[in-house]
């Protein structure tokens, strides 16, 4: 990994969300995991403990490696030894996201989320 100096003339983020990552400068390895159960429900009921993770198999299964068979070939020029930012707005980052300003050697980030809905029966109406 070619190491270089990261300069940044300034930084605006409003908003940095479940295991998002900011970082300015070289990381070897970043390895952002999310895990969410998101349940929406007509009438608010909260139970302690009610769900758990390992009772959805989507939390479970393996990460897939994508499978690369093509040729790949990069011509990289450095011009200068350092990375050199003015302004960075970022309004947002959510979900095992990354904003990186510098050189990454390995990145593995994945974000596993499992909606579930309540939502109450109608009572079946009675005709005359």
């Amino acid at each position: 990994m070619h190491k270089r100096i990261s300069a940044v003339g300034r930084i605006k983020i409003n908003t940095v969300g479940a295991s998002t990552m900011f970082e300015v400068g070289d990381s070897r390895q970043m390895m952002p995991l999310n895990y969410t159960i998101a349940v929406q429900r007509e009438k608010s009921i909260y139970i302690q403990s009610e769900f758990n993770f390992f009772d959805y198999q989507i939390f479970a299964r393996p990460l897939l490696q994508p499978v690369v068979d093509e040729p790949l070939r990069m011509t990289r020029t450095n011009v200068s030894p350092n990375i050199v930012v003015q302004d960075i707005n970022v309004f947002i980052t959510s979900s095992s996201s990354i904003a990186h300003i510098g050189s990454s050697e390995e990145l593995t980030a994945q974000s596993r989320i499992k909606h579930i809905r309540h939502l109450l029966r109608e009572e079946p109406t009675k005709s005359s």
